[in-house]
């Protein structure tokens, strides 16, 4: 409906009595005349007879709205001092010069509204749907979705091809979205200085995380060119910043390891190094084919699984094993570790204190002081961000500076990085096979997959959020496959997205991949070029880099919040933090998944369920403990179960609806007469399994051998299509399903109410008749007025 405007009176008015003559027909028939032709007079109630001879003394809702949308305010009084009679006149409406098609759905929805008519259960026949082939289509498409069905339909959608060129090439090349939209001039600018800023931070980090992984440095820096190049073709986030981070760099560490001491704890120095580059392009490769493979079968979603809480406890207890791990280093000295759990470390690095180098020492802590510092700048100033990247590079030069102006190595003793090969990284893909350790590398592999793809997943949407674009969490997953897969051909080992460098790259304006281009370019000109200028950066300087990283992984500020939120979730946190802490990382984040699991079949098995009462003046039905004022009534206990009912839980759902209904005969207000009524409200219900459906079959047999009726309230289309194929519908009674919980109450007390009647009748009979007149009713008879919380009502039977 279009603007009304003021001078056309008549197509103003129009839309005004196709109102009124919807909302009080009868009103307009019996006036048998237009509203163009006179000004309506409206009776309040008139919509609706029955109830304005029930109740002539209450004014109709509708007409006190409509006199205050389209009256005078002394029409508007006058309506207040008479609410039996009130008249609209043609200036009066003409103040609305605008009539919606929301205000009529809006009168329309507080008229129809206080008719409050009873609606039946549908079939789950669908006879309409039936008899429409298109409807029928799209209901059978619908339900396909449901379950397992859900999975292999999505699986079915994904794998089908697209059929034009343009998507054809963007289904199997992510960056064409972004390159058909590219502005040169716009933007180029901004990729170019994101992509130097991060790679000028990307280098030393890099050497810094190979060195945690137990891998020469120049890994580090191959880590980054290869995957990041293939990531910004076939990722799907535009500013994600992918390459070695310490999370991975120490889980990789960490199984490698484990895989070493079982195996080769006798071979030499050089075998041993050359076994463990081995197993981590292995790693590598294995990661990029799982997270292609999960990419592709549409599985993202099991990350779910790990809760906030959890996964902030498992990072919290891997930093601080992370810093403990870079504390030997700082100090002067090496540590071989016969575990990576925090009291081998502490053991093993106080008992090899007494070799500290104060110069080391000095060195490092001047770098880790350096580097808070100017992250803390970057971050307290917009302005000056660009500091916090250069922080590592800053530190990296003044190592460097130092040891070259006053030969430390020599002199100092201070350990270096020494040889690092100069040159584009060599084909890694014959080392990759055969794999004589793949068991043995299936935990360190998961464990890799599922921290990356958290990470890089977490990092992308917040990023796609800011940019108001979508990341599909598929896409993203093949995007990282095929950066590790890619990567173990050219000596990377596993990268996923890091948090600090994806910062200052959206900080600094990258807007597409190009910015990781530019970057993996920035370390492939160093790599070749000028790798030698880093042979005589010291250890300690590469270990400070690492701690400043791991401090703002150190998120005890969430376990304050939870313990004052959510205890629960509080346990959670510890468990993670303290089972990484003491049971190393791998057992840590398998303790971690465990509880999240755990979790998730606690609150699946123990569903949260709820008594309702009705709101005061309303029809609808509330948790009484939420509101007090709740009403409820005698021989009626309404329950709501808020979960699916299966195996799981079947149980425990009976045995709450027991529980309720003892406490509720037990209560004063039923003092008089039991429970006659149990009202289950399935309308959080979207499945039920065969194993439930027995239990409430039983349920029904044992309530009706105590004289107690079970009634169920909008159960779905699915829930009742499966009472109907195992004939718990017809065993219950239709009857007894109702399409809402106010359906079922008045239902339930009509029922009583007239048993009550018989009762009494009957009592009334059977007594002396002598008197000649009938008492009140007795409450011993159960008569169901009483209405708890509320002042008893006097019901007075006619002599």
């Amino acid at each position: 409906m279009g603007v009304i405007q003021h001078d056309d009176d008549d197509a103003f008015i129009e839309p005004i009595s196709a109102t009124i003559v919807e909302a009080f027909p009868e009103q307009q028939q019996a006036q048998g005349n237009s509203i163009n032709e006179a000004p309506p007079t409206v009776v309040a109630g008139a919509a609706n007879p029955s109830m304005h001879d029930m109740e002539s003394q209450q004014q109709d809702p509708y007409a006190e709205h409509f006199a205050e949308q389209y009256m005078e305010p002394q029409q508007h009084q006058s309506l207040s001092n008479n609410s039996n009679d009130f008249s609209v006149s043609e200036s009066s409406i003409r103040r609305r010069t605008f009539l919606s098609r929301h205000r009529q759905d809006l009168d329309h929805l507080e008229t129809d509204a206080a008719h409050n008519c009873s609606h039946p259960i549908p079939e789950p026949t669908r006879p309409l749907e039936a008899q429409n082939p298109q409807m029928q289509q799209q209901t059978a498409t619908r339900d396909s979705l449901d379950r397992w069905d859900r999975i292999q339909s999505t699986m079915t959608n994904f794998t089908q091809l697209p059929k034009t060129p343009d998507a054809l090439l963007t289904f199997f090349l992510p960056a064409w979205r972004w390159l058909k939209q590219y502005n040169l001039k716009t933007s180029l600018r901004k990729d170019i200085i994101a992509g130097l800023t991060v790679g000028v931070m990307v280098i030393p980090q890099g050497m810094s995380y190979a060195k945690l992984a137990g891998l020469p440095v120049q890994f580090g820096l191959y880590s980054a060119i290869i995957p990041v190049y293939m990531y910004a073709l076939f990722g799907s986030s535009r500013q994600l910043a992918i390459g070695p981070v310490s999370m991975i760099a120490l889980l990789l560490n960490t199984g490698l390891t484990t895989i070493m001491r079982n195996n080769y704890a006798q071979v030499s120095e050089a075998k041993y190094q050359s076994i463990y580059l081995q197993l981590a392009l292995q790693t590598s490769f294995l990661v990029g084919l799982i997270n292609i493979f999960l990419g592709l079968a549409r599985l993202g979603f099991v990350t779910n699984f790990l809760s906030r809480a959890v996964i902030s406890g498992f990072t919290t207890g891997a930093a601080v094993i992370i810093g403990c791990t870079q504390l030997p280093s700082i100090f002067g000295f090496g540590v071989t570790y016969d575990s990576i759990k925090i009291h081998k470390i502490l053991q093993a690095f106080f008992r090899n204190i007494h070799q500290t180098n104060w110069k080391s020492f000095v060195l490092g802590t001047v770098s880790v002081l350096l580097l808070v510092l100017l992250k803390h700048i970057g971050k307290a100033r917009r302005k000056y961000r660009w500091v916090q990247a250069l922080g590592p590079l800053t530190v990296t030069v003044i190592g460097i500076v130092f040891t070259v102006g006053m030969d430390l190595d020599v002199d100092a003793n201070i350990s270096v990085v020494e040889d690092i090969p100069k040159g584009f990284p060599q084909v890694s893909a014959r080392d990759i096979f055969p794999m004589d350790h793949f068991r043995e590398l299936i935990l360190p592999v998961i464990s890799i997959t599922l921290f990356g793809f958290m990470e890089s997943v977490a990092i992308a949407k917040r990023l796609a959020a800011t940019h108001r674009y979508e990341i599909d969490s598929s896409l993203e997953l093949i995007g990282l496959g095929v950066a590790n897969l890619s990567g173990s051909m050219f000596q990377a080992f596993p990268v996923t997205g890091s948090f600090s460098r994806s910062t200052i790259n959206n900080d600094c304006g990258a807007e597409s991949g190009i910015a990781g281009v530019v970057t993996a370019t920035l370390v492939l000109v160093v790599v070749i070029f000028f790798v030698k200028i880093f042979e005589r950066l010291p250890l300690c300087t590469l270990s400070a880099i690492v701690m400043s990283g791991v401090f703002g992984l150190l998120d005890y500020a969430e376990a304050i919040k939870l313990w004052k939120v959510h205890k629960k979730d509080f346990v959670c946190w510890m468990c993670a933090f303290v089972g990484t802490l003491f049971s190393g990382v791998e057992i840590g984040l398998l303790l971690s998944i465990g509880v999240s699991v755990l979790i998730v079949l606690y609150e699946s098995a123990y569903p949260h369920t709820a008594v309702l009462g009705r709101l005061p003046s309303t029809s609808v039905y509330r948790n009484i403990k939420q509101y007090p004022d709740a009403e409820e009534y005698i021989g009626i206990l309404i329950i709501r179960v808020d979960a699916p009912l299966y195996f799981a839980n079947a149980q425990n759902v009976r045995e709450k609806i027991r529980k309720y209904r003892l406490a509720a005969e037990e209560d004063t207000a039923y003092e008089h007469g039991d429970v006659k009524f149990l009202i289950l409200d399935l309308t959080p219900v979207s499945h039920i399994d065969t194993t439930a459906l027995h239990c409430l079959e039983d349920m029904c047999d044992n309530y009706k051998s105590r004289n107690q009726q079970l009634c169920f309230c909008n159960p779905s289309l699915v829930v009742m299509k499966r009472f109907d194929d195992i004939g718990f519908t017809e065993k219950v009674g239709r009857k007894f399903f109702f399409s809402c919980t106010h359906d079922a109450v008045k239902w339930c007390l009509a029922e009583m109410d007239t048993d009550a009647t018989s009762a009494h009748e009957t009592q009334l009979q059977t007594s002396d008749g002598a008197h000649g007149s009938r008492t009140n009713c007795n409450d011993d008879l159960g008569c169901p007025v009483r209405v708890t919380r509320l002042a008893p009502l006097e019901v007075v039977f006619d002599a």
